[in-house]
C-alpha cells in the first residue's frame, strides 16, 4: 500500500512537471481569468474573449423613434442590423465581460456603425473600462471604420453628415488596444497591422486587410492584404517559429468560404486561397474574423496542415453571439455566448428576444426583396415570394451549427424550378461546413 502511495505521488509530480513554466504559457498575473492565484496545480490557461462587428451607434445620432426617420427606416429594412439597440447591447456585453474576467479581448473590426468619430470615441471609452478591469483589449479596423463617406446623423431628416476618422486617427483613438499598447512588439509601416505579446509565449497578430480604392464613383472598400504587409508577416513569423511562440491572428474580412459559393455572393479577401496558403506556410493556424455577422467556423487543409477561420457573429445581428475561449499549450477550447436581454424598455413592452426576432426577420426579408431583383433579375413580386426562404437560411447561418428542418427542406423542394439557383444558395446557407461552430476544442500545437 505504501509503495502504491509513492507511485501516485510520483505520478502527480510527473504531471505537474509536464506543466513546467518553460513549456507552457506564463501564468497571467493575479487578477482576471486566473482565479487570483499564480499557483494553480494545473497547466496555466489564458482566457480569451472575441466580439465583432459592434457597429456602435450613439443614441444622439438616432431619432427618439426610428419610424420618424424615413431615411433610417429605408436603411434598416435593406440590412441585417438592429442598430437602434447597439448601445444597450454593447454595454451589456461590456458588463458581462467584466464579470467573466477574460485575460484578453479580440475585436476584428467594424467598431462603429459607419466610422463616425463620435461612435469611435464612445467605443474607446467602454473598451477602456475593460482595460481598467484588467482585460487586455486588441482591435483591428473593419470596412466601415475609416474614411467612411456614410457617416451620418439620422436625428435630422434628411440625415446630416458627421465627422468620420482617418487611419491615423483610428490608431490614435485605439492606441491602448494594440497600436501603442505596452505589449507592442512591431508595427507594420504599410498598414494598420501590428504584433503584440501579452504573454511570454503568445503573440497577437492584428492584420489590417482593408483596401481603399478611390474611383470616379467614390470610395470602394474591399478585403486585401498588401504584398508589403504579407512580406512583413512572413518575416515576423520566422522569429515566432524560431522561438516557439504561438500566434493568434485576427482580421476583418474572411479568408475561407463559410458556405459553398459564398465568394460569389459575399466577397472574401482578395486572392484568398493563395493568401491562406501563404499564411499557413508561415505557421499560422488560427485566424479570427468578422464582417459576415455569422458565428461560424471552417477549416482548410494544405500540405497536411490545418487553417481555421473562426468567424464571430455581430453584436447588432441576432442572436448577438460572442466567444469565450480557453487556450493552453495544446488546445483552444471555444465556447459561444449570446446576448439574451438588455436594460432597455422596448416598444409595446415586448421582450428583447421577441423584438429582435420580429425586426431581424422583417429587415432580412427587406434585404432580399431589395437585392434579388438587382443581383438575380427577379421581379419584385418574385423576390417578395422567395424572401422568407432566404431569410430563414440566413438566420440559421448567423446562429451557427445550422441544420435544415425536414419541413423547410420539403418547402424548398416544392418551389418552382425558376427558383432553382436561389434554392441552391439557400441550401448552402443551411449546410454547415465542418467543424462545429459554437462549441469546439481545436488542437493548437
Amino acid at each position: 500500500m505504501k509503495n502504491l502511495r509513492f507511485f501516485y505521488l510520483f505520478l502527480l509530480i510527473l504531471i505537474c512537471s509536464s506543466c513546467a513554466k518553460d513549456q507552457w504559457f506564463d501564468a497571467p498575473p493575479k487578477g482576471p481569468g486566473n482565479n487570483n492565484s499564480p499557483y494553480n496545480l494545473i497547466c496555466p490557461q489564458i482566457k480569451i474573449a472575441v466580439i465583432s462587428d459592434i457597429h456602435y451607434t450613439h443614441p444622439d445620432l438616432l431619432p427618439d423613434n426610428i419610424e420618424d426617420s424615413p431615411s433610417l427606416m429605408e436603411y434598416l429594412y435593406k440590412d441585417r442590423k438592429i442598430l437602434e439597440l447597439s448601445d444597450p447591447i454593447f454595454r451589456n456585453v461590456v458588463s458581462e465581460l467584466i464579470r467573466e474576467k477574460p485575460d484578453i479581448l479580440l475585436i476584428p473590426g467594424d467598431l462603429a456603425k459607419d466610422g463616425e468619430m463620435m461612435n469611435h470615441h464612445v467605443v474607446q471609452g467602454l473598451l477602456q473600462d475593460l482595460e481598467n478591469a484588467g482585460i487586455r483589449v486588441f482591435v483591428v479596423p473593419g470596412n466601415n471604420d475609416i474614411i467612411n463617406p456614410d457617416a451620418f446623423s439620422f436625428e435630422t431628416e434628411p440625415p446630416t453628415a458627421v465627422d468620420n476618422i482617418t487611419a491615423d486617427q483610428f490608431a490614435e483613438i485605439y492606441g491602448d488596444f494594440g497600436y501603442n499598447d505596452e505589449s507592442l512588439l512591431y508595427r507594420d509601416p504599410n498598414s494598420l497591422s501590428y504584433i503584440c505579446q501579452p504573454h511570454s509565449n503568445l503573440w497577437i497578430l492584428g492584420i489590417d486587410n482593408i483596401k481603399y480604392t478611390f474611383t470616379t464613383e467614390g470610395l470602394k472598400v474591399s478585403g486585401a492584404i498588401k504584398p508589403e504587409t504579407m512580406a512583413w508577416i512572413q518575416e515576423k513569423m520566422v522569429e515566432a517559429n524560431e522561438k516557439g511562440i504561438k500566434v493568434m491572428a485576427m482580421m476583418h474580412y474572411g479568408i475561407l468560404e463559410h458556405y459553398n459559393g459564398q465568394k460569389g455572393i459575399e466577397p472574401l479577401i482578395s486572392g484568398q486561397r493563395a493568401i491562406a496558403e501563404a499564411l499557413m506556410d508561415a505557421g499560422i493556424k488560427l485566424i479570427f474574423t468578422g464582417h459576415y455577422h455569422a458565428n461560424d467556423i471552417v477549416s482548410y487543409e494544405y500540405n497536411g496542415k490545418p487553417l481555421y477561420d473562426i468567424q464571430t457573429g455581430s453584436l447588432v445581428t441576432p442572436p448577438y453571439s460572442y466567444r469565450i475561449m480557453r487556450l493552453d499549450d495544446n488546445f483552444i477550447n471555444i465556447d459561444s455566448r449570446r446576448v439574451t436581454d438588455i436594460d432597455e424598455q422596448l416598444p409595446g413592452g415586448v421582450s428583447f428576444q421577441e423584438y429582435s426576432d420580429t425586426e431581424i426577420t422583417a429587415r432580412i426579408n427587406g434585404f432580399f426583396i431589395y437585392y434579388l431583383p438587382r443581383m438575380f433579375g427577379l421581379s419584385e413580386a418574385a423576390a417578395t415570394y422567395f424572401a422568407p426562404y432566404g431569410t430563414s437560411g440566413y438566420k440559421a447561418y448567423f446562429a451557427g451549427d445550422e441544420q435544415i428542418p425536414d419541413e423547410e427542406s420539403v418547402k424548398l423542394d416544392a418551389l418552382p424550378t425558376a427558383f432553382a439557383p436561389l434554392v441552391n444558395i439557400v441550401r448552402s446557407l443551411w449546410t454547415d461546413l465542418p467543424p462545429k461552430d459554437n462549441k469546439i476544442h481545436i488542437k493548437f500545437k
